[in-house]
């Protein structure tokens, strides 16, 4: 915002200094060639016949010498000649400023002595509108100059109008000392249509919204516009086996009046539901998963169950995505290869041998972590593990840790067994914020490798240091900023279904 501000007052402040400059030229130039009063060239000549018969018969009655005349008169010019080239120009004031001497033509030219300044003006004809910059503080308005007038014959020159001195200053004053009206700079636009766009009615936005489960980037979306009200009942006595056998998840959602979307499979086999009144469905296919992409086969039968079920229901169709559903697969398959990754390391035994499964369970489990039915140990964020419990699913682990050999652990095992080899792993797509539960990872390692006398190591059992370290750190940040970019939050409901 600073930053459009200077810019335009610095536009202001030029055009107002080359305006300035070429006034003052103007004013210098009309001071320079004044009116000239009483010049015989400019004149009509005029005679005076009673003079001229006096000075006939004074030609006739009166002696003088040619001679003596001329020589006097060239005297009297030499000697002004001389006395001119010896003036010094600096210390002449108006008072004895001579008159211009003008070469003998027939007429005087009135546009040439007005000479434009360079790059001011140019013909209207032959000149572009130049982009205006809009400033948030300065209107600023199209510099014109009208030409010079054509003078009227007998007239020598044009009278330029006077500087408005006045109205510089007060353009100089409005332009460096008024703060910037906030009522026209594009912050309160934006603002203004921010808050316009708050306006509109909760109703509204969510009748023009989507079931939250779906993403316009993952998921071919169908609307199915209701003709007449009907209810869940007879949806799904509508509904046929077209839906059924597809090897991608497939969802279909009803809207209610009050503007909620249903999920159809959870409340399909609910008697409270199946008088609920509907005006709108939702039917989705996702296009990709960890098995690859949809194929064109598995497309067309889905754009053929949704056509046959508008039928069915006197529905009108609406959909979501007017591009290739195959080549948009592709696509989102292509950016799953590329972050679907996990970061890890390994904890291998050091000199004094491997280590007991007792003291590995014991340090695991004051770094916070605990051992789960799969055999590993996980941590799991606080903050995760509430958010999950209010949507009644299972919350998903910041990062695991399992045995390196492959066996997974238990109590019994851990008892009786020792252990050679351990590994940290993070998935990066299903972790919410995968730089701290990294930093955190990497945390628990360090005090494990301390409490065991282990080493940490890569996957070639290079002792790992903190320059790889970081370099894995960097890696992560890459991965999560090109899920963000593509509209895809690492660790949300979208990203585990699509990474499943």
């Amino acid at each position: 915002m600073v930053l459009i501000v200077i810019g335009g007052l610095i536009i202001a402040a030029v055009l107002v200094f080359n305006w300035w400059q070429e006034r003052r030229f103007h004013q210098q130039v009309e001071n320079n060639f004044s009116s000239i009063k009483s010049d015989a060239l400019l004149e009509e000549p005029s005679l005076d016949t009673a003079q001229l018969y006096d000075a006939e018969d004074d030609r006739d009655h009166d002696a003088f010498s040619i001679n003596h005349d001329l020589n006097h008169d060239l005297n009297h010019d030499l000697n002004h000649e001389a006395d001119l080239a010896h003036t010094d120009p600096v210390h002449e004031t108006s008072n004895a400023k001579q008159e211009p001497v003008l070469e003998s033509h027939d007429y005087i030219d009135d546009d040439a002595l007005y000479i434009e300044p360079e790059s001011t003006y140019m013909a209207p004809e032959t000149t572009q509108a130049p982009e205006t910059i809009q400033s948030p503080t300065i209107s600023e308005t199209t510099y014109t100059e009208e030409p010079v007038a054509a003078a009227k014959q007998g007239d020598a020159f044009t009278q330029a109008k006077p500087v408005n001195h006045d109205g510089i200053k007060a353009i100089f004053q409005d332009a460096f000392s008024k703060s910037p009206d906030p009522a026209h700079s594009p912050e309160f636009a934006a603002g203004s249509a921010a808050s316009s766009a708050s306006e509109v009615q909760p109703e509204e936005i969510l009748a023009q919204s989507l079931p939250a489960k779906l993403h316009a980037q993952v998921d071919l979306i169908a609307l199915l516009h209701l003709a007449d009200v009907s209810t869940i009942g007879q949806i799904c006595g509508v509904l046929k086996t077209d839906f059924d056998g597809f090897d991608k998840p497939m969802f279909i959602h009803v809207q209610t009046p009050d503007l909620r979307w249903l999920l159809l499979s959870d409340v399909a086999s609910k008697p409270d539901f199946a008088n609920q009144k509907i005006s709108k469905i939702a039917c989705s296919l996702q296009l990709a998963d960890r098995a690859g992409p949809v194929s064109r086969n598995v497309v067309n039968r889905f754009q053929l169950a949704v056509e046959s079920l508008g039928l069915d229901v006197s529905a009108h169709v609406e959909w979501q995505s007017t591009g290739d559903a195959v080549a948009d697969a592709a696509a989102l398959d292509a950016f799953c290869i590329d972050v679907d990754k996990t970061m890890g390391f390994h904890l291998l035994h050091g000199e004094n041998g491997a280590f007991t499964g007792t003291k590995l369970r014991g340090l695991a489990e004051a770094q916070g972590l605990e051992l789960c039915a799969d055999g590993s140990f996980k941590f799991f964020d606080e903050a995760a593990k509430k958010q999950a419990t209010l949507a009644s699913v299972a919350a998903a682990p910041s990062f695991v840790m399992f045995n390196r050999e492959h066996h997974p652990f238990s109590p019994d095992m851990l008892r009786q067994s020792v252990v050679k080899g351990i590994t940290f792993q993070l998935d990066i797509p299903h972790v919410n914020n995968s730089t701290e539960a990294y930093n955190h990872m990497v945390q628990v390692a360090k005090q494990m490798e301390t409490g065991l006398h282990a080493q940490l190591v890569d996957d070639n059992n290079r002792p790992l240091g903190d320059v790889q370290i970081e370099k894995i750190r960097h890696q992560l940040k890459i991965i999560q900023a090109t899920m963000l970019t593509r509209g895809i939050a690492p660790g949300s409901d979208v990203a585990h279904r699509l990474f499943s």
